[in-house]
């Protein structure tokens, strides 16, 4: 048996202190057990280094979910709106172009930019969806999907108001929902009314009806 003098400062005391109360204060066990720890965790992973590395990808990635689950952010106007005015399916137009306010200017068919401008916005905001952008059918489809079905319908309503007020004036000329995404294909509107309008059909539901029946209207107002 090999002994060694070892010496160890107060601060490496303090961080063996929950192994030295398992052992009983017995510092030969506890160096036991971590010489045992280390020989198991660099025959396992190569070296404490990369030990150390895993753990903290895993630790970020922990963070991001938790973030993902409880933290969103929503702008002002549209906070307000949701505690104060909020009577209909559709927030007010100048509310919705908050999300995208930078990128007025788009180039609706370079799809790979589109998704990536929509998806870094949103990123932002922390809401838990992703939207896929392709060219599809002659249009150009788009897939949101997420975890939450009203925050998703919500998504493809700020899109949808986004894109008809875009350079574009894009109309949407089929969606379908599904439980957790929806589906929905736009092309270029002969006008900015037209394009409004397909969104308040495909997206109006019962409510609005009832609360509001000339939203078809204020929309294209």
């Amino acid at each position: 048996m090999l002994r060694k003098n070892v010496v160890i400062s107060d601060a490496h005391l303090k961080l063996l202190d929950p192994l030295l109360k398992k052992h009983q204060g017995n510092m030969s066990a506890t160096m036991r057990d971590i010489i045992d720890f280390t020989g198991f965790v660099t025959s396992n992973l190569g070296s404490l280094e990369l030990a150390k590395d895993l753990l903290k990808e895993k630790s970020h990635a922990k963070e991001q979910t938790m973030q993902r689950i409880y933290g969103v952010t929503i702008p002002l106007a549209m906070f307000q709106w949701l505690l104060l005015e909020r009577k209909t399916t559709f927030p007010p137009m100048g509310y919705a172009m908050q999300f995208f306010a930078q990128n007025s200017n788009i180039n609706l068919y370079d799809v790979d930019n589109l998704g990536k401008m929509i998806n870094e916005e949103l990123s932002f905001l922390n809401w838990p969806v992703k939207v896929s952008v392709c060219n599809e059918e002659g249009s150009v489809a788009f897939q949101v999907t997420g975890t939450d079905p009203t925050i998703n319908r919500f998504t493809a309503i700020l899109i949808a108001i986004y894109l008809s007020l875009s350079n574009s004036t894009c109309k949407i000329s089929k969606l379908i929902q599904y439980p957790s995404s929806i589906y929905f294909q736009i092309k270029e509107a002969a006008s900015m009314e037209e394009a409004l309008q397909s969104i308040y059909r495909n997206f109006a539901d019962n409510n609005d009806m009832i609360l509001n029946p000339n939203l078809e209207l204020q929309l294209t107002a």
